[in-house]
């Protein structure tokens, strides 16, 4: 009986596991059937409407858009077919983002985002930007949205995120091609006067002294084209803070850890040399911008061709932004041109008087009481629920806080100008010389970027694009009050006034989100936030080594270079404080240890290193134990201050070099001790996650994951066919080989203009959108190596001609 009801379990058992399997099957068959249902049709003919004539789409091996067109509107159409087909998903995440409508996805969880998204107002915003446009810069908007719905109902079944979100696309129109560009705001700019808070914040707590110590806007290791530096500021005096004296609140370095975890990386670098530096001839440009890496990539491999008014063969090639048209990062054969985040100044903070009889209705500017307007927007969830949002504006913008003593502050920022964001990049794509881009430069709306150009007859040259205010009356570091007209914008500064640096005989230019210019320029640029200019300063020192004429593997070596100088003065001073200190220093095990590692260490950033990952995370430490304590005033008043906001290197270096006494924690006997201390909090750490000092790699702390937007939510086989498998990498943020696990160069891009044959280009994802095309993880291999790969177009493989 026993062994009778022992068989019967068995088999129900079985049975069970059995169905689970199949039900587990069933339900990956169907998931695979409808995500092949939603790949493009690559072959054949197909209709595209509004076409003058046949446009020939062919992709290589690596599914690079290889776009032949009689006009360079049906080229654009075309390309928007391909983008439809491609890339539909990503693109409605751009447009939704910038309109606060991604809870029509997402639902609740994204409700946070739309809600500060929403009081922007972009998409009333976008349809004056499109009504400014000429009509023939809207007639190709049109052609572009007509293409992208084309490619996208070509498709046999929608997107399949759409299938997991049960949701339906809608359709695109040149409306959300103006969002894209307000989506490139949001990821690049700074929209809520984020930085100039902080500095307020710093000011108001601690005084002018500090913010120039910790903060300073042209410091003495700066790399600036214009070779433009100044001396640190004093070091605060001991009236300003003691921190010796143990009974001062705020000055404990045991709390708030959190506030000093690692800062976001930032990114991009481009750099070019004149043509009297390469073997081409050519001037050799460089480019690659750093952003948040996903699958699939930010960016589209495009080959453009078409013949211009003269009947003139034209060729772009490069990388497209799906959701907009044109080449945008790229070479013409004429021109190449790359861009990098400046970082200039393009928002104020603007302290609001109130009418003292009418405070919740009135404000007062330039003697007059203005009524505040009220809006409402609405945000439609998933479920069908509307959640409502209502914001306050002023002439100058919409309230965002208080200052510190409570007064209302609105927000003057470029990007609520309708006038701030145009098309003209897109002339960029038709450009034959240096001089022709910077015209063309100087009236281009987009996010405020470091323009770097370089042409076929050997001119290189940087710039600045998008709207640039004029201020009257301040410099807009600081808040001031607009009340009594005496300060105001008067306007954009005009073309002839916008900084331009033409490269001289044998001068390189670079650009790593540092401060370009000093002087006048940098009065009228102002900043939101440089860079650390050890990325940049290295890459300048990498430039000025090239002895020989340089080739694209040049370029793409600095591009790749991994070596942490900005850290060597660091291991060195904790090496001579030991060495000072003596052996009972060392007397630890781990300590000693620590101590052989980062002696051993060979300078670079690898993914096998133990060294650069100890002296990385020990200089972490190092802050956090150093500044901490300075800031414990404004930490009080702030408790979330954000401290990686500023450009602190300077000052921490000048503090461990200089030793002030009244600035060490009263928690230490002298500076050694700190920077044991920080030493041991390292050991520490990874003895908790069980990492032994000998194996803690760096690359296992930096590993790369590449994952699709669902990659982080869907069922771990499902994740894993959909993302990349985690890999350890090397590179850092202070390098210009940036790489952290989830930011990186979205491409490399290496081109002397008229010599394209031997330019260089690769991106860390492929060019579909779908897992189950070929093309989804095509390149990574040769992106993730750093092995050149060619930026034309190989052999078609696939050939579809679209028809009127």
């Amino acid at each position: 009986m026993k062994r009778s009801f022992t068989r019967r379990l068995l088999r129900w058992i079985g049975i069970g596991l059995c169905t689970v399997f199949l039900v587990l099957l069933a339900g990956f068959a169907w998931i695979w059937t409808r995500v092949q249902s939603s790949l493009p049709t690559l072959d054949g003919e197909l209709p595209l409407p509004g076409l003058s004539a046949p446009v020939s789409l062919a992709r290589d091996a690596h599914g690079v858009a290889i776009i032949e067109a009689t006009s360079f509107v049906d080229a654009q159409r075309a390309l928007g077919f391909a983008h439809g087909q491609d890339r539909f998903f990503q693109m409605d995440l751009l447009r939704r983002r910038a309109a606060g409508r991604l809870s029509g996805l997402f639902g609740a969880k994204a409700l946070p985002l739309d809600r500060a998204t929403v009081v922007h107002r972009f998409p009333a915003l976008a349809e004056q930007v499109l009504a400014a446009e000429t009509p023939e810069r809207r007639a190709l908007l049109e052609a572009y949205a007509e293409g992208v719905n084309a490619g996208l109902h070509s498709l046999a079944d929608v997107p399949w995120e759409y299938a997991v979100l049960r949701t339906d696309p809608e359709p695109w129109t040149p409306i959300d091609t103006v969002l894209v560009s307000y989506s490139l705001a949001l990821d690049l700019q700074d929209s809520t006067g984020t930085y100039e808070k902080t500095l307020t914040t710093l000011r108001d707590t601690l005084g002018t002294n500090i913010v120039d110590f910790l903060n300073p806007l042209i410091g003495p290791d700066d790399s600036a084209l214009d070779g433009t530096t100044a001396p640190l500021t004093i070091t605060p005096t001991s009236k300003l803070i003691n921190l010796r004296d143990e009974a001062l609140p705020g000055t404990t370095t045991e709390t708030d850890d959190t506030a000093f975890a690692d800062p976001p990386a930032v990114g991009s670098n481009g750099f070019v040399l004149p043509g009297d530096r390469t073997a081409s001839g050519s001037a050799l440009l460089a480019g690659d911008p750093h952003l948040g890496l996903s699958l699939p990539n930010v960016w589209y491999r495009t080959q453009l061709t078409w013949p211009d008014a003269t009947g003139t063969t034209r060729t772009a090639v490069g990388v497209s932004l799906p959701g907009t048209p044109g080449i945008i990062i790229g070479t013409n054969g004429d021109i190449a041109w790359t861009f990098t985040n400046a970082y200039i100044d393009a928002g104020d903070l603007v302290p609001v008087d109130l009418n003292s009889i009418a405070p919740e209705l009135l404000y007062h500017y330039k003697g007059d009481s203005i009524e505040f307007d009220e809006h409402t927007d609405e945000i439609v969830l998933k479920n069908g629920d509307v959640e409502t949002v209502e914001s306050t504006w002023t002439v100058y913008g919409p309230l965002i806080g208080k200052t510190t003593r409570q007064k209302d502050l609105a927000y003057k920022w470029v990007f609520h100008d309708p006038s701030a964001i145009n098309f003209n990049v897109l002339d960029l794509n038709h450009a034959r010389s240096v001089d022709e881009a910077l015209t063309i430069a100087a009236d281009v709306g987009l996010p405020h970027l470091n323009l770097i150009l370089a042409d076929r007859a050997g001119a290189a040259a940087w710039t600045v694009v998008g709207r640039i205010p004029q201020r009257d009356g301040y410099d807009g570091r600081f808040p001031a009050t607009w009340t009594y007209g005496d300060r105001s914008w008067t306007g954009w500064l005009p073309a002839d006034q916008r900084p331009v640096v033409r490269a001289a005989p044998g001068q390189a230019l670079w650009s790593g989100n540092q401060r370009q210019v000093g002087g006048d320029a940098l009065a009228v640029l102002g900043d939101s936030g440089y860079d650390d200019p050890d990325r940049a300063a290295q890459i300048e020192r990498d430039l000025a080594q090239l002895t020989a004429p340089a080739e694209p593997a040049d370029l793409l070596a600095i591009q790749l270079d991994h070596r942490a100088e900005w850290a060597l003065r660091w291991r060195d001073l904790l090496v001579q404080s030991f060495a000072a200190a003596g052996p009972a220093a060392i007397a630890d095990a781990d300590r000693a240890t620590f101590l052989r590692l980062i002696t051993e260490w060979d300078g670079m950033a690898s993914a096998d290193s133990v060294g650069y990952r100890l002296i990385r995370d020990w200089r972490s430490q190092i802050v956090h134990l150093t500044l901490r304590p300075m800031l414990g005033r404004t930490y009080r008043y702030a408790p979330g201050f954000p401290y990686w906001r500023l450009r602190y290197e300077a000052g921490l270096w000048a503090l461990h070099r200089d030793e002030p006494m009244h600035l060490l924690a009263a928690d230490y006997s002298d500076w050694n001790a700190l920077r044991f201390a920080a030493v041991d909090r390292v050991i520490a750490n990874l003895d908790e996650e069980g990492t032994p000092l000998e194996t803690a790699t760096w690359g296992e702390a930096n590993a790369l994951e590449l994952n699709h937007p669902f990659g982080d939510f869907l069922p771990n086989p499902v994740a894993s066919w959909v993302n990349l498998p985690v890999t350890p990498q090397a590179g850092d943020s202070r390098m210009p080989g940036v790489a952290r696990p989830r930011f990186g160069a979205s491409l490399r891009f290496v081109v002397a203009p008229g010599h394209e044959d031997e330019a260089l280009l690769h991106l860390p994802g492929g060019q579909s959108g779908n897992p189950l095309s070929p093309y989804y993880r095509a390149g990574h291999d040769d992106w993730l190596r750093g092995r050149p790969s060619p930026l034309l177009a190989g052999d078609q493989e696939h050939t579809l001609t679209l028809i009127p």
